[in-house]
């Protein structure tokens, strides 16, 4: 990351996900919750890969209706700073909107 002279770091802070986050408004209109993320975020597979140490092979698993791991959910919502209990909100959510 570069800095400029005199620019303050934008703080990042944790963000319980809830109806009114704007991955569940995605999910809401029939996204698929890592399509969801991936396009709130601004996530590409690589970085997924490179800063939470999941395959690239894993993402396109999970990208296509298989179940996460409790290791995958805590890595994934550190990278997209939510809570691990909100990112299982959140596939929750995805799931029942899929029925």
């Amino acid at each position: 990351m570069v800095y400029r002279k005199g620019e303050r770091p934008v703080e990042k802070q944790v963000v319980d996900y809830s109806p009114e986050h704007p991955v569940a408004r995605t999910i809401a209109d029939g996204d698929h919750w890592m399509d969801a993320w991936l396009g709130q975020m601004c996530t590409p597979w690589e970085t997924i890969t490179r800063k939470a140490g999941i395959t690239r092979a894993r993402i396109e698993e999970l990208n296509d209706d298989a179940e996460p791991t409790g290791d995958e959910i805590e890595k994934l919502a550190a990278l997209w700073w939510v809570t691990p209990e909100g990112l299982r909100r959140s596939i929750e959510d995805a799931n029942a909107a899929s029925l």
